[in-house]
């Protein structure tokens, strides 16, 4: 497996819970917009198989986030909505897993479009055998 570079957010682990995880939501964008800068640039090509991989795990790792995302919510709604009927806090979390379902499943669905579109930008970047006879 490739080194990569630690975000710097993962340097400071005596921050709190909130913070870090919004830390890396940022590092998250960040690494997207960079990403997207130098996505164009011809010299980058090389790169593209590995950046989908990349992108593969991260999508992976993204949706199982979201179940944690989706717990850390639910829990912190339950001890907020003590006072609202039940029938509202019932609906409410209702659409609240929808919508954390749908997340999950779109991420799920960018994880397998990326490792379908790494093997295919491997073949278009691999030398061919009848470039080598010219």
């Amino acid at each position: 497996m490739p080194r990569m570079r630690r975000p710097l957010s993962m340097r400071t682990l005596d921050r709190s819970p909130d913070n870090e995880l919004y830390d890396h939501g940022c590092d998250l964008v960040a690494a997207a917009m960079a990403i997207r800068e130098l996505a164009g640039s011809p010299d980058a090509a090389r790169a593209v198989p590995a950046v989908l991989g990349c992108v593969e795990a991260t999508m992976r790792a993204l949706a199982e986030a979201a179940a944690g995302l989706e717990r850390v919510t639910e829990r912190a709604d339950g001890l907020r909505s003590r006072r609202d009927r039940p029938d509202a806090l019932a609906s409410r979390s209702a659409r609240m897993h929808h919508g954390f379902t749908n997340l999950r499943q779109a991420l799920e669905d960018g994880e397998r479009a990326a490792a379908a579109a790494r093997p295919l930008a491997s073949r278009m970047l691999a030398p061919t055998e009848t470039a080598g006879r010219r």
